[in-house]
């Protein structure tokens, strides 16, 4: 699981807004089909953690709503469901008296560590690692920010 997360958080710095309604786990089941073999070559080929998180996106947005939940102070199937009735992560927040910072600091502090989990296991290089540290924090915000009705 964290070494799914640590891909994830690349992919997701990587692939910036596009991967967020990926992160939060919106999307309707009829959105889980697999595209065609050529389509996946292709996105392979031009970007080969697209591939990963749009297999791993259930998991990737379990664990944001978990350490959004918990920072909130709720739980998972309760940010969900507001998630679902058209407010973001931010407006939750503010609903439960916690500042949206608090909720992206959260968020990023855990991708910084499974970052440097990777980095120690070798999975990443150092150079990554500060790329995608210096990606997060904006990432965060926007995936905190974001709407998804």
């Amino acid at each position: 699981m964290k070494k799914m997360f640590a891909t994830a958080t690349v992919a997701l710095a990587l692939s910036g807004i596009t991967g967020v309604g990926y992160a939060v786990g919106l999307a309707s089941p009829a959105d889980a089909a697999t595209p065609s073999a050529v389509t996946t070559a292709h996105r392979t080929a031009s970007h080969p953690l697209r591939a990963w998180l749009r297999a791993h996106r259930r998991t990737v947005a379990r664990h944001v709503a978990e350490i959004s939940a918990k920072t909130i102070g709720i739980t998972p199937k309760a940010l969900v469901a507001a998630l679902r009735s058209g407010e973001s992560i931010a407006q939750v927040a503010q609903a439960h008296n916690v500042a949206a910072q608090s909720v992206v600091d959260a968020l990023v502090q855990a991708g910084d560590t499974q970052v440097g989990r990777a980095v120690t296991n070798h999975e990443l290089t150092p150079a990554q690692r500060s790329t995608i540290e210096a990606a997060l924090p904006a990432l965060a915000a926007k995936v905190v920010n974001h709407v998804f009705a």
